[in-house]
Formats: structure tokens, sequence, C-alpha cells
């Protein structure tokens, strides 16, 4: 069953800390979600367009939801909204195009950068001038994506991209039975936009021994402080890591320089999104359902508050007024089925908008953010296989991606 709206008269969600229950789903995520998905998006799949239209109405509130199947636009698991030009970017791959193999060598620019203009009229051949970024042909290597974050720099819109580069050298197991694994060239991409040809200019590639398995990346508002989530669980590849306390880790990278350390090494076990704001905090949540909120001082890490919802979080995304719009699972056992055909989405998920809330100095315990709902989709009627959600606050209208669907669903609240 769909249900969607806001939730009026302050009926909102309180933020608590996740339950024993969510932890261990949340392990079960991780294991099925992060390690199996990637290369089970292998299915071939014809080149199609497809609209569909679902509207809902709860509570005197209704929203009107399109959903666009294309190419382009399957298995997008980042999304970033440029309010200026209003163009909405996803990291995508394409089902179609992956080999057999994730770490296959001979696959070049696998993965892509789709653009949609978020104003054009859609209904046309080509709903919403949808279009893919060019890649300079300076740059050397390929791109198999796992993290985006981007900002306007002036004039001038500049890219961060996580990249899983192919193999750079050969793990020789102790044990000669074993099978010698790959080890992947992780990398953080800066691409500069050339705006007017649609291309990506190459600006530095930046590589360290602190970048060993990168999930996610969230920058500052000015462009130079970098943080990285290392979890040990990578998109490609077999599950490589351990499911214990202390492995994962966060890491800062600066643009300018290319260095890359360690800042925080505990309690990131299920670290899965990670978005900054226009203030410089830095948003990071959990599969456990918290969210933790940081800044940096001095290059140092320092927690300003916290907060918890009692379902799996999957990606978290900030819109321009500094709300947060996160993505849960209620039904976390269907991301297993999702991840085996991604044809066939079936997952369902909840859409929450959190805004941080004055102090009340009567209430000293009352926690500084409050979760509205927006939309509850139990049966992936809306929006199947959501994994990211961006809200647009100019039109308020909701964009809604993951890596496991087919394409997008555009939200309106009529």
């Amino acid at each position: 069953m769909a249900r969607a709206g806001l939730q009026p008269r302050r009926q909102s969600s309180r933020l608590v800390r996740g339950t024993g229950a969510v932890l261990i789903l949340a392990i079960l995520y991780k294991i099925f979600f992060q390690s199996i998905a990637f290369p089970c998006l292998t299915s071939n799949s014809a080149d199609r367009e497809d609209e569909q239209d679902t509207k809902q109405e709860v509570d005197g509130f209704s929203w009107s939801c399109t959903r666009l199947e294309h190419p382009l636009m399957e298995g997008c698991e980042h999304l970033w909204l440029d309010e200026k030009n209003r163009r909405l970017y996803g990291t995508c791959s394409n089902f179609s195009r992956h080999e057999d193999t994730p770490d296959s060598a001979n696959v070049t620019h696998r993965d892509h950068v789709s653009v949609m203009e978020i104003d054009s009229p859609p209904g046309q051949s080509n709903a919403y001038n949808l279009y893919q970024l060019e890649i300079a042909e300076d740059f050397d290597g390929e791109l198999n994506l796992h993290g985006l974050d981007a900002h306007r720099i002036g004039d001038q819109l500049r890219f961060w991209l996580i990249n899983h580069r192919p193999s750079t050298e050969i793990i020789t197991e102790e044990d000669p039975e074993e099978d010698p694994e790959e080890k992947l060239n992780y990398t953080i991409e800066v691409f500069d936009l050339d705006e007017d040809t649609g291309t990506l200019l190459p600006v530095k590639t930046i590589s360290s021994d602190a970048l060993d398995s990168p999930n996610n990346l969230a920058v500052d508002p000015i462009g130079d402080e970098i943080l990285v989530i290392n979890d040990y669980l990578t998109k490609v590849g077999p599950f490589r890591g351990k499911l214990t306390g202390g492995e994962a880790y966060l890491s800062l990278c600066m643009t300018e320089s290319g260095e890359c350390r360690m800042v925080a090494n505990k309690g990131f076990e299920f670290a899965n999104g990670m978005v900054s704001d226009s203030h410089g905090r830095f948003y990071v949540s959990a599969t456990t359902g918290s969210v933790v909120i940081y800044e940096l001082e001095h290059g140092q890490l320092k927690t300003l508050d916290s907060f918890g919802q009692q379902m799996a979080i999957d990606r978290i995304s900030v819109n321009a007024e500094d709300n947060l719009v996160i993505t849960t699972f209620p039904g976390q056992f269907e991301l297993q089925k999702a991840s085996s055909d991604p044809h066939e989405p079936v997952v369902g998920a909840s859409i929450f908008s959190t805004a941080r809330q004055k102090p009340d100095t009567t209430e000293p315990d009352k926690q500084g953010y409050e979760a509205y709902l927006l939309i509850e989709d139990e049966d992936g009627e809306l929006m199947p296989s959501t994994t990211i959600a961006v809200h647009d606050a100019k039109t308020d209208r909701l964009f809604l991606a993951g890596k496991f669907s087919r394409g997008i669903s555009i939200c309106t609240r009529q």
C-alpha cells in the first residue's frame, strides 16, 4: 500500500536511536546490498522510454508521481540538484552496458553522469531533455562510480566522484588453493563541467592509502575539504571485509593538495550515507538508523549532534533550505530479491524530511531534529527500489532513483 503526504499538526516522527533489530537488519543489508548488488547489475535490457503516472492521496495531501524509465536513468545510486541551472545530475549504471564480470578491464567509461533539465516540459520524445555528460579525451581511465558531490565554485560547477578503477596489482593469498585477488585502485576524480558542451574536464585525481574502500563522500561549501566513508564493503568484487567493530572509518582529503588522512575510526562500521549543508555541517547516516552531525574544525572532526530513526537508512540528501531528505527501508529483506533481478524491482521505501528545530529551554532533553513523513510506499508502487531522494524546494518536487531501479520517479505535491 502506498501512502503519500506530509504529516499535519506536528504529527512528526520522534527521532530515536536504532534498536537491536534494526542493527541485525543493517548487517544483512550490508552483506546483500553492498556486496552483491553491483555484480547483479549485468542483465540485458532493451533501450526504451516509458512514463507511468501514479496518484496517491492521504490526510488531505496528495502527490502526483510520474515514473520515467530510460536507459540513462537506470541504476542511479546518487543524485545532486543544481538549484541555479535547474539540472539534476545522477551517477548511473545502465544495466545493459555491464559485462558479466564487473572488474572486467575492457569496459571504458562504463558508468556515466546523467542529466535531467527538470523544468523542461515532460511528455516529449526526450522528456526532461535527458542526456549524458561527456568525458574529455585527456582523462586517462574509466569510470566505475560510487559516490558523488558537486558545488558551484563561483561560476564553475565542480564534481567530486569516487571512482573504483581497474586492478593495479594482484594480492597473492597465503593459501595456494585460493585464487589471487585483484586490488582495485580507489580514487577521487575531480572534474569541472563545461556547461556549454556538457563535458567533464579533469582537474585532479586523488589517490591515497587512506582511500582503501571509499563508499561515499561529501565536500565542504568552498570545495576544499572532502570527507570520505571507508567501509571495507566495496561496490564491486567479492565481500572482502569483515563486519567487526572499528574497521570502517572516515578520511579527510584536500582538493588543493590531494593529501588524505584518517580522521575518525570508531563507530562507522555501518555508515552508508553522507552529505554536507551550506553551513559546512556533515551528516553521516548508517543502516542502523542513526544520523550523526559533524563539523571540521582546523582539520579535526567534531561531533555536533545525532538522532535516529527506527528504520534502516540508505542515502541522504539536503535541499536548498538545508533540510535533510532521508530514504529508509521498512522491509529490508526485499532488498535481496531486488538485487537478484533489477528489472523487477519490488522494494518499498519511506521518505522523510528532517528539519533542525530551535532549542527548547523548557524541554532540555528534547532532540534538536524532527522528521516528517513525506511518502510511505510499502509495495513499491510509486517509486520502485528507491535508494536516494532529492527535494526541489522551489517547485516542491521529489526526484526518486535507485541502484536497482530502471528509471526515476518525479513526484509533485498537488
